[in-house]
Order: structure tokens, then C-alpha cells, then sequence
């Protein structure tokens, strides 16, 4: 695992506000542009993508090449193509192109920022990085940054694989922020790893890609854990929303009215379940919720202290996820958002699972 001397001792999370960073300028750059590779290209790693490939193509000095792989080849074909008409609008030049295998990126990354569903994803694939590296690859110095939520010590085995390799450093680099904030470029980027990595890492990513990053030292296990402690607010959050939504509509209220009171980020949350807008195209799919909620609930186990409102929120997920597979085909959510959990209390409630306009309000 990953120990550097800025993370010696108890260090406090260095946050700094839009396009500052919480390192010093990195040293004098190679004398060629760096090959950055990137694996799985969902929402958030798309955007990234996207956001750093312009950004690369039209500020002077920053250019880069690029090679994207996704498990769907058409995604990746389809991000090059979004990546060149946004180009065409804005002038610049770039090398990009689709990646047929997980080995070509390895081949001729210098950077590769990887972005998986689950832990068992995320460790296979450090697996095959570390053994292409070692077999076949040219001797090189690569940093490898994964950007998924991961349980803590999942993210510790990663460190160990990547890192037995002298010449490979790992960056665990999880990221908050919904994919329209990922698509305007405003994320906040939480890193933990080698210290000189993550200062390349934080220059290269702030502003092209987040708003921000917060340092949680050398331990990677740790910006894991501080990343589900933020979906745990996140979740909790989710479910107080819900409940009170449901609430705000058996009292005679509506949601309209709650909905007005909130604003931030939380009104986005409360505007979703106001309209029924269930679809985690634009959003965080209910699988991979329940995913960070189970590592949430693993993680408070092992160090005793209780949520109940996340068991709750858990509970829930469940439930919305059984109430919408039960639906009749032509109605089912195939990509059904956590913010959806608003269904169970709903039920409970006597409403209509997924369709507030269905409540029968009483006159004023």
C-alpha cells in the first residue's frame, strides 16, 4: 500500500475552492505529451473523458493523446464522435481512438483512469493491468486511477497488485457529483495515493474535469471510506426527502409546496421525486446504490456505530426495486434511479408507487 511522507501523521483534507489544488505545481514536464487511456466510459467516466479531451485539444500546452476502451465498443465510438463535433465547434486538435482491448491501453497509456461497476470489476481489472505490465509491456512509469466507489480494503488490495511493479503507482480517485455536474465539468475529485501521482493527477483533471479535490493522504483505503461516508449522507438525505414528500402529499400539502422550500443540490434529489423522474440515464442507477449502501452498512458493522437511517434507506431501495420489476412490462423502469426509493414510502402510505399524479388530494 501506497505510504508517502505528506501522509505521515494525522493530515486534515486539503479543500480548495474552483480550479485551485492542494499541491504545488508539478515539475518541469516530460518532453512529449502523455498517452491517457481511459476504461469504462459509463456517465461519469464519459463525461470525464469528454470534458478532458477538449480541454486538452483547446488550452495550449496541455495537449494529450488519447485511447478509450469501454466493454461496449459503440459507447466509446459514440464518445469520440461527441468529442469531435464539440471540436469542430470550439477549434483544436486531438489524437484520440477506440481501444480494442484492455491490453492496447495498458500498451500506450502513460495515464489510465479506469471507471468499473463493483469491487470484483475493479480488482480483475487491476489483475490484468499488473499482468500485462509485467509479461509484455514496455518498462514505463504509469499511474493508474480508478475513479469508483470501492469498499476500503478492496481498494487497498488494488494499491498492492498495481504497485508491486516498481514502475506503477495507483491514485484511488472517487469523485462526487451527479453526471450532469460530470458533464459541466463540476465535480469534486477526492484522491489518496502517491504523493507526486496525485499532484499529475489533480493538474491534470482541475478544471478540465472537477471544480475541485480533496486530499486524503497516501492510505487509498481512506478516501475510499470517506467516499461512502459522503454517499451515506447522500442516501440519507434521499430518504428523509422521501419520506417527507410522501408526507407533504397525505396531509393534503403536495409536494410542489416542499419542493419550493429546499434549494442545492438537495432540491435536484427533491425534483426528481416532485416529477417522478425515475430514470437513471441522467442519474445513479438503484444496483449500484444498493452496492454502495451494502459496503455503507459492512464498513459501520465493523466499526460499531449504527445508521438507521441508511438500514432504512436500504430497506427501501429494496422494496422500490421489487415494486418496480412487478409492474406490468410496458411500465417498468429499465434503468431505475435510487431516487426511486420514494416507492416504498409511498405504498406504505396507500399512494401509487411511481406515479404521484395519481394521489387523490383533499380540497383546500
Amino acid at each position: 500500500m501506497s505510504h508517502t511522507p505528506h501522509a505521515a501523521g494525522h493530515l486534515t483534507p486539503g479543500v480548495l475552492g474552483h480550479g485551485q489544488i492542494p499541491y504545488s505545481e508539478p515539475g518541469t514536464p516530460t518532453n512529449h505529451p502523455s498517452t491517457i487511456g481511459f476504461i469504462g466510459v459509463g456517465n461519469i467516466g464519459a463525461a470525464i473523458a469528454k470534458n478532458l479531451a477538449v480541454y486538452s485539444a483547446t488550452h495550449k500546452g496541455d495537449t494529450h493523446s488519447f485511447v478509450i476502451y469501454n466493454r461496449t465498443k459503440a459507447k466509446a465510438e459514440r464518445l469520440i464522435s461527441e468529442v469531435e463535433e464539440r471540436l469542430a465547434a470550439n477549434g483544436g486538435i486531438l489524437s484520440i481512438k477506440v481501444a480494442d482491448t484492455i491490453d492496447e491501453v495498458v500498451e500506450s497509456s502513460d495515464i489510465i483512469i479506469a471507471s468499473t461497476n463493483c469491487d470484483d470489476s475493479s480488482i480483475n481489472l487491476a489483475k490484468q493491468i499488473a499482468e500485462h505490465v509485467i509479461q509484455t509491456a514496455k518498462p514505463r512509469i504509469r499511474i493508474i486511477v480508478e475513479t469508483s466507489t470501492l469498499y476500503p480494503t478492496a481498494a487497498g488490495e488494488i494499491d498492492s497488485i498495481l504497485t508491486a511493479d516498481h514502475n506503477t503507482h495507483f491514485v484511488a480517485a472517487p469523485v462526487f457529483g451527479a453526471p450532469q455536474a460530470a458533464k459541466e465539468g463540476k465535480l469534486i475529485l477526492c484522491l489518496a495515493g502517491d504523493y507526486s501521482s496525485k499532484k499529475k493527477i489533480a493538474y491534470l483533471l482541475v478544471p478540465a474535469a472537477a471544480r475541485k479535490c480533496i486530499d486524503l493522504g497516501g492510505n487509498v483505503e481512506k478516501v475510499a471510506a470517506f467516499k461512502l461516508l459522503g454517499n451515506s449522507f447522500i442516501v440519507g438525505t434521499l430518504e428523509l426527502l422521501a419520506e417527507t414528500h410522501t408526507f407533504a402529499e397525505k396531509i393534503g400539502v403536495g409536494s410542489q409546496a416542499f419542493h419550493d422550500l429546499l434549494g442545492g443540490t438537495i432540491a435536484g434529489y427533491s425534483k426528481r421525486i416532485l416529477t417522478d423522474d425515475f430514470d437513471a440515464s441522467n442519474g445513479f442507477q438503484i444496483d449500484g446504490g444498493l452496492k454502495d449502501v451494502h459496503h455503507m452498512q459492512r464498513l459501520a458493522t465493523e466499526h460499531q456505530v449504527p445508521i438507521p437511517i441508511i438500514d432504512i434507506a436500504q430497506q427501501h431501495l429494496v422494496t422500490a426495486k421489487a415494486l418496480n420489476a412487478s409492474q406490468p412490462s410496458y411500465k417498468v423502469l429499465q434503468n431505475q434511479d435510487w431516487s426511486s426509493l420514494v416507492a416504498a414510502s409511498r405504498v406504505a402510505a396507500g399512494l401509487s408507487p411511481f406515479d404521484s399524479s395519481a394521489v387523490s388530494r383533499p380540497s383546500p
